[in-house]
């Protein structure tokens, strides 16, 4: 699709896939949620709440720019991270899906988490990050979570590797941080509409394979999203 798209400028194409898997917002989720930050109510997360309680039992709760963010230490969750778990349930399961979520963060000792905020938050397909120092902690509270959230109908995270069976938990890693944090999906996204724009004019087919050797060769795997231990090194975050 994005090989096929009349996008000339690869900063608006990064942006395309970056959001892509993100549901449409509908009359039906604007009922059953509300606007702004109503949505908060409903998964229990404003003050007083019943999640928000045992979250702030343990962290500190802070509001950031489309997040709500909860970490061991204030400002935590802006200390570079070894790996990141994405939980992607469809909206319409959060409110059932956050209390087990919770229970289980809480539980595995994870050191912060953010929660996409408002409606258009929810709606994105990473509503749910995770942040760990190393990733056999990523894969016990994944492990964790694939059984508390069992039936959790998933949205899924386009380009992260597959942390569970069916699309519900995904992870990733962030670049080092050089002049300015990048996350791992706009990382890869922002290669990948570079590539693609560059090769305007070829046939569909051809521009998609050339694209993705052109990420193997960044040192990713992109049949599973996975990085390799060469993909940040020598300055190819940048």
């Amino acid at each position: 699709m994005a090989a096929g798209a009349p996008i000339e400028s690869p900063d608006v194409l990064a942006q395309w896939l970056y959001r892509f898997g993100t549901v449409p917002r509908g009359i039906h989720l604007e009922r059953d949620f509300g606007p702004d930050d109503d949505p908060m109510a409903v998964l229990g997360l404003t003050v007083g709440g019943s999640v928000r309680r045992l979250l702030e039992s343990v962290y500190d709760a802070s509001s950031l720019s489309g997040w709500y963010s909860f970490a061991h230490t204030r400002g935590e969750q802006h200390l570079a991270a070894a790996c990141k778990l994405y939980v992607s349930p469809r909206p319409e399961a959060l409110a059932g899906a956050l209390p087990r979520l919770a229970k289980v963060l809480v539980q595995g000792d994870v050191r912060s988490f953010k929660i996409g905020r408002g409606l258009e938050g929810l709606l994105r397909p990473d509503k749910i990050v995770a942040y760990f120092d190393d990733r056999n902690h990523l894969d016990a509270v994944a492990h964790s979570l694939e059984s508390a959230l069992r039936g959790c109908p998933a949205q899924g995270v386009p380009f992260t590797a597959e942390a569970g069976a069916d699309g519900l938990l995904s992870w990733g890693m962030d670049p080092p941080p050089v002049d300015a944090v990048t996350s791992w999906r706009a990382w890869v996204t922002k290669r990948l509409a570079v590539s693609l724009t560059a090769r305007r004019g070829a046939p569909g087919e051809h521009v998609v394979a050339a694209v993705l050797d052109d990420l193997r060769g960044a040192g990713v795997d992109p049949e599973q999203w996975l990085p390799s231990a060469e993909t940040f090194r020598d300055g190819s975050h940048d």
